[in-house]
């Protein structure tokens, strides 16, 4: 699978306030801009577990520990969901 490499400039200094290497700042870049994504509906869990490097279901857990809701089903979706089980 071809793969883009994308160049952000930051100053030197971010990487003393959060005492990372390069390669590591990179990583958490990509995670958080994962999760962010995920969070505003900008693309799936899927999508976001594969930008943040993770196999889905660690994404999940990563998603649990931050209190973030892995199903966007409503409860007027589920409601609809029982309807349609119902009828069948």
């Amino acid at each position: 699978m071809e793969r883009l490499s994308l160049n952000i400039s930051v100053k030197p200094d971010i990487l003393l306030t959060f005492n990372k290497k390069e390669k590591e700042f990179g990583h958490e870049l990509k995670l958080w801009a994962a999760v962010s994504m995920y969070m505003f509906d900008k693309i799936s869990l899927s999508r976001a577990a594969t930008l943040a490097g993770l196999h889905r279901y660690d994404f999940e857990k990563l998603l649990t520990k931050l209190n973030i809701p892995i199903s966007k089903l409503t409860s007027e979706d589920a409601e609809k969901e029982l309807e349609l089980i119902k009828n069948i």
